[in-house]
């Protein structure tokens, strides 16, 4: 983890916009404790998870993205991990990526239909025909 905050700034400045002030101050001394974190023990899991979502939160979808993609490779077959890394890849505009992501996430057991239906994360693949039948695949299994 090179920087807390990349130069460019976050990618969606409204999501950044809407965290209060004392929240972003907040969000940014996680992420300072998990970068010391990894900079010491680059596969922490929890300093990966938590500076994932700080991220996102902020509207530093790339850097969550980049955490996410890490805490992949530790835990391929993680439900939770595999669902918040497609959140990430839809943040992104990686939608056919997200897609799959989910698939493999269901596979491996993720199974929070209410959740999944709701998140604002998911929002791009939202109205995709493959979405729509994976939530309809899950609806089924409850």
């Amino acid at each position: 983890m090179e920087s807390i905050y990349p130069p460019g700034g976050p990618q969606d400045a409204v999501r950044y916009s809407t965290v209060k002030k004392e929240d972003r101050e907040y969000l940014a001394f996680c992420l300072e404790f998990c970068a010391i974190v990894l900079r010491q023990r680059p596969n922490h899991l929890e300093a990966l998870e938590l500076a994932a979502n700080q991220f996102t939160a902020l509207g530093y979808y790339q850097d969550g993205l980049k955490m996410d993609e890490r805490l992949v490779k530790l835990r391929p077959r993680d439900p939770n991990i595999l669902y918040n890394f497609a959140c990430s890849l839809a943040l992104t505009g990686r939608r056919d990526d997200a897609i799959l992501a989910l698939v493999h996430a269901v596979n491996a057991g993720y199974n929070d239909y209410r959740h999944m239906q709701a998140d604002k994360d998911l929002g791009a693949i939202r109205h995709d025909p493959r979405f729509i039948e994976l939530l309809f695949m899950m609806g089924k299994r409850a």
